[in-house]
């Protein structure tokens, strides 16, 4: 059954339902047009639409007129304009955020009310709910282009300075002549995780307003409002009909993560069009997808348009993505590769050894490549045309029973694999499909198979209980992050006295403050060593009591108060000039005893979040320690409280071979040194262990101790690592959900830990960062600039900070919003 213009609402879909969006391909010149016979209310009217982002060069998204124009589009930097040029600028808003995010949806609004008795209300942008910060706002009185009688445009527009055209995807598109509306009218706050999504527009539209909701994939342009002011299609076709929507967000290719051989010095890039599903793939590059799923079965399709003598497409086990990271060479990558060349096989690779001899055929333009991959399973099927692959080479690969699988994946392998489609000379093209396009671009006749909760258009129906790479079909969170991770910042008050600070969301058991104006340490409170009870992570002090610069007195249901010193409140309310930042955790209250380990420990953990709190007396012996998580820790700091000495820090992918028998210390730059810290013992799903008081940072007879332990959690948290290559276009870094925090620190050089959130940068380009290492205040500007996505973050500069070339980093980052209800950053 086809669904492509289908009414169903399939399995688990709830609220409003955005069935289907417009493709634009650049390439094609396509774009939709009209002319309104008359004039509407040229002072006052509102745009709203949601953006997919293609490429990510000048790319206009709606205006009118010719020689003089009103137009809203995304500049090749990244800044989104809105504006009316006639041989010089009517009006202008240019933001300040860079909008270069290609994984989500954007909401975009725009509002011209040249009435407003505010001169800078007269002129609006919202995106995602809010209005936008501007670089540059020049409002007007006077009238614009748009909502005359002169041609209008969606996806184009043609000025005597050139002519532009979107790529990427539009949907729920309302125009309103007459009214300055807000956001609210078109979209809300999800009340459970936090992200703006899309409502029903229930206002009326005015003489020229329009919806085009794009249901009519015979008539694109149909006006699905009262007003019949259809548009007409120009350069578009029934198979730019696309699934993928604000309400279901499909996988495409990542333009923010490319790859080539590591003997390359810079990869070529992959050119992307058709919505980022047809990737152009030269020599020695590769591709990664958008979307990662960490369990379930999922399956996949590529067209073959151009065939070359080396293809390659199955999956690959890398967090990070750049031209450092090899897809040939390393052990990463499982999937088939394509030798053309007389006589023409297909090699079967399990990382970088062949499976069985080669298997004689040849690909074609035209072939259909797939991919299953059932992760909870640990087993993966490639196929082309329909014939599933075994690892013995035998053509009884059956992905549906799950049986005669073409590759067995080890331990958690499956959970770190993605979708990718590789070249090895030419350049070969090739058309994705993960559910919302089964023609390929109108490559082929779509057949219309969804997957078995009803979602997705695939030329192949998914083998039995295989899915579609969309939100939809991803898990619900098991964590809402929102409530377990905030970061909160205010501004001092009365000199010195007392201060409570609230919207938290939650009682956090654990504080970390920082003054971000001056030099002042950071403070570190938790509810298990009790209020009152400061720790410096830039110095190796021990624990103060009651601070004379004030202290943490009191967990309060949505924050904290600081409580003056005897001296002062610098800590927390200094001056009127003071700014502040604390960042908060949620365990799980005071603690309780846990014998877990051979030396008793109390512990406040927050399992379902990854996150607790154990304090121990040390006993010099080696010993090991209960920390009360359900999985083995992948980062653990340890703080000496009673003796100046260092932060003893593990992290599981700190570069070293055995990460266990190597430190970083959270208050030095030293790079990953080998020390006995940990007994030369990973830590297990119980216990972490110590070494006997010849490392006094983390065991001394009578010694009182704090330990703070962190373990990834899909859609919250991510300890992670990844390799700088000291570009502007810098290493993309996969989390699976929007960040809202990241700490970063390079394990292989001499550098400082930092730190950069979305409440002091809150917007992209985030570049305003603390060292925990240090008591400096705030820095801020080029040399650490990061994008944080729905999916991760794209590291923006090569700066030593983040981004050196060759040096690994190691980071702990804490999401804002799941990538599964994620809007685009």
């Amino acid at each position: 059954m086809s669904i492509l213009n289908s009414s169903i609402v399939p399995v688990g879909s709830t609220g409003y339902d955005i069935d289907n969006s417009l493709r634009f391909n650049d390439n094609d010149s396509a774009y939709l047009s009209r002319t309104p016979s008359t004039a509407g209310n040229r002072n006052k009217w509102t745009f709203s639409t949601w953006v997919k982002r293609g490429n990510q060069g000048e790319q206009d998204i709606f205006g009118a007129g010719t020689a003089s124009a009103g137009f809203l589009k995304f500049r090749s930097d990244g800044v989104l304009q809105f504006g009316n040029y006639t041989g010089g600028y009517v009006f202008q808003l240019r933001s300040n955020a860079l909008y270069r995010d290609p994984s989500a949806w954007y909401h975009i609004v725009a509002v011209f009310d040249t009435a407003n008795a505010t001169a800078t209300q007269r002129q609006r942008l919202y995106v995602n709910g809010s209005e936008v910060s501007y670089g540059t706002q020049t409002n007007t009185t006077t009238v614009g282009d748009i909502n005359n009688n002169v041609s209008h445009w969606l996806g184009h527009l043609s000025i005597s300075g050139g002519i532009q055209y979107l790529d990427g995807y539009l949907a729920e598109v309302n125009f309103v002549d007459g009214q300055a509306l807000t956001p609210a009218d078109f979209g809300e706050t999800d009340e459970d995780y936090g992200h703006w999504k899309p409502i029903e527009y229930a206002g009326s539209y005015g003489t020229n307003g329009f919806y085009l909701d794009f249901k009519n994939s015979g008539s694109l342009g149909t006006d699905a409002s009262s007003n019949s002011n259809n548009w007409t299609p120009n350069n578009l076709a029934a198979t730019d009909q696309m699934l993928d929507s604000p309400t279901n967000n499909f996988a495409t290719w990542n333009a923010l993560f490319e790859g080539g051989e590591s003997s390359s010095s810079i990869y070529a890039n992959t050119t992307l069009s058709e919505g980022n599903l047809q990737s152009s793939v030269p020599t020695n590059s590769y591709i990664g997808n958008t979307i990662r799923p960490q369990s379930g079965t999922w399956y996949s399709e590529f067209l073959v348009s151009t065939v070359t003598n080396e293809i390659g497409w199955g999956w690959i086990n890398a967090p990070e993505y750049s031209f450092t990271t090899a897809h040939a060479g390393i052990a990463n990558k499982w999937g088939g590769y394509y030798h053309g060349y007389a006589p023409a096989d297909l090699r079967i690779y399990d990382e970088t050894s062949q499976l069985g001899s080669n298997i004689a055929l040849t690909i074609s333009n035209g072939d259909i490549l797939q991919l299953a991959w059932d992760i909870d399973n640990n087993k993966g099927w490639i196929g082309i045309n329909n014939t599933w692959y075994a690892a013995d080479n035998g053509t009884d690969g059956n992905p549906s029973a799950g049986t005669n699988q073409t590759f067995t994946f080890a331990g958690t392998e499956a959970a770190n694999l993605q979708p990718y489609v590789a070249n090895g000379t030419g350049t070969a093209v090739l058309v994705a499909n993960f559910g919302q396009d089964s023609s390929f671009a109108g490559n082929k006749t779509a057949q219309g198979n969804a997957d078995g909760n009803g979602y997705g258009d695939f030329y192949y129906a998914p083998p039995t209980g295989f899915l579609a790479l969309c939100t939809q079909n991803l898990p619900e969170p098991t964590v809402v992050p929102s409530e377990h991770f905030n970061t909160v910042t205010w501004a001092a008050e009365s000199p010195y006295s007392d201060i409570s600070i609230t919207g938290v969301g939650f009682q956090p058991d654990f504080v970390w403050a920082k003054h971000r104006t001056q030099g002042y340490s950071h403070t570190l409170f938790d509810a298990v060593r009790g209020v009152g009870k400061a720790l410096i992570t830039n110095a190796t002090n021990a624990e103060e009591t009651n601070s004379v610069y004030g202290y943490l007195g009191s967990f309060d249901s949505d924050g904290f108060t600081g409580t003056e010193g005897s001296i002062d409140n610098s800590y927390f309310n200094y001056d009127s000039t003071s700014a502040y930042v604390a960042w908060n955790w949620k365990a799980n209250g005071t603690g309780v005893s846990n014998t877990n380990g051979s030396i008793t420990s109390t512990v406040s953990a927050n399992a379902d979040a990854g996150f607790s709190i154990s304090t121990y007396t040390g006993t010099g012996s080696a010993a090991t320690i209960g920390h009360g998580l359900s999985k083995a820790p992948e980062m653990i700091t340890v703080k000496n409280r009673e003796n100046a000495r260092n932060w003893r820090t593990y992290h599981k992918y700190s570069g070293a071979s055995d990460p266990e028998t190597d430190y970083l210390n959270l208050d030095e730059t030293g790079a990953v040194a080998d020390y006995i810290s940990w007994n030369d013992t990973a830590p297990t799903s119980s216990v972490f262990s110590i070494t006997s008081s010849s490392d006094r940072a983390v065991n001394y007879s009578g010694e009182t101790f704090v330990a703070y332990c962190f373990h990834s959690v899909e859609g919250y948290s991510k300890v992670g690592s990844y390799t700088g290559n000291g570009s502007s276009d810098g290493t993309f870094v996969h989390c699976g959900f929007r960040p809202a925090y990241v700490m970063f620190k390079p394990s292989s050089a001499v550098s400082n830990w930092i730190v950069m959130d979305n409440a002091r940068d809150t917007s992209n380009v985030a570049s305003k960062w603390v060292y925990p290492d240090l008591s400096a205040a705030e820095e801020s500007g080029a040399g650490r600039e990061v994008d944080f996505t729905s999916n991760g973050f794209k590291l923006r500069n090569g700066g030593t900070g983040v981004n050196s070339s060759g040096v690994t980093y190691i980071y702990l980052a804490f999401a804002e919003v799941d990538f599964k209800h994620s809007n685009a950053r």
